[in-house]
């Protein structure tokens, strides 16, 4: 976890510079933590830039400098993104059938009546969303990140690209090592790919599930074993997981947002993509 942070603050800290400014490890760090903790409490992650954006404005960067380092950081992000895609999917796609019938052939009928019913529950909570979530806020964020990151991907040099793309890797791989190193010793320890393709493929559910940090789906995921079965242990083991990458640095980040900038910032930007916008 450690690692995955301090990648995450050298790699903004990088980006600021390419882009003009000055930006300490220790307020690179701060900022990623209200990134995390406005990206675990709002649908689809929609908080977690407008809380980086303005951490960089609360740190003394101008308004400009902050939209180009962010569109530098997302340059350098995407390709590994993509590269990510396609390796959970050369890992999963060849023997998805096969991890289908292992599964079902596993699970007792109760467990899969149990997945239904939280199935079910999840897309109601989908449809509600639905009608609270501001209309096209998922689409223009993605507009908007494209359109800052293109214009600004030509004027940063090539190896500070390169250099934020290999933090990148190291923060995205940091992060799915967390469940192998908690299973570090089980007795009965599911294989390391699975438990690290797993992991990388819930990590990042949020990004399309238009739920709060996945709430549910991952969960029900991981208890049927997409990430490794752990026999006994399973719910402590999700536990233990979603408290080092999810809860630990929400509550950091939510604690570091009140103390530093009181209740109303937090509330303003964990309510980000929640509402529609009033008439005027």
């Amino acid at each position: 976890m450690g690692i995955d942070c301090a990648a995450r603050a050298g790699r903004i800290q990088l980006a600021t510079w390419a882009a003009g400014g000055r930006l300490s490890f220790r307020d690179g760090l701060r900022l990623n933590l209200y990134g995390e903790a406005a990206s675990t409490l709002t649908p689809n992650r929609l908080g977690g830039e407008p809380a980086r954006f303005l951490g960089m404005t609360w740190s003394g960067l101008r308004v400009v400098m902050a939209l180009v380092a962010l569109g530098v950081e997302v340059a350098a992000e995407w390709p590994v993104f993509g590269i990510m895609a396609l390796a959970l999917a050369a890992y999963y796609v060849p023997d998805w059938s096969q991890a289908a019938d292992r599964f079902l052939s596993h699970s007792l009928a109760r467990d899969l009546l149990g997945v239904e019913l939280i199935a079910l529950v999840v897309l109601i909570v989908i449809w509600t969303l639905q009608r609270l979530v501001r209309p096209g806020a998922i689409r223009h964020r993605v507009r908007r990140q494209w359109r800052v990151a293109l214009a600004h991907v030509r004027r940063a040099r090539w190896w500070v690209l390169f250099a934020g793309a290999l933090l990148t890797a190291v923060s995205l791989a940091a992060r799915a090592l967390i469940l192998p190193a908690l299973a570090w010793g089980h007795p009965d320890a599911p294989p390391f790919s699975v438990m690290f393709f797993g992991s990388l493929a819930l990590i990042h559910a949020p990004l399309v599930v238009p739920l709060p940090s996945g709430g549910g789906g991952i969960e029900v995921a991981f208890l049927s074993g997409f990430a490794g079965d752990f026999g006994a242990g399973q719910l402590t083991m999700l536990l233990l997981w979603r408290f080092y990458t999810t809860i630990l640095l929400t509550i950091l980040g939510m604690y570091l947002l009140v103390r530093t900038h009181g209740a109303k910032a937090a509330k303003e930007l964990f309510t980000v993509g929640w509402f529609r916008r009033p008439r005027r």
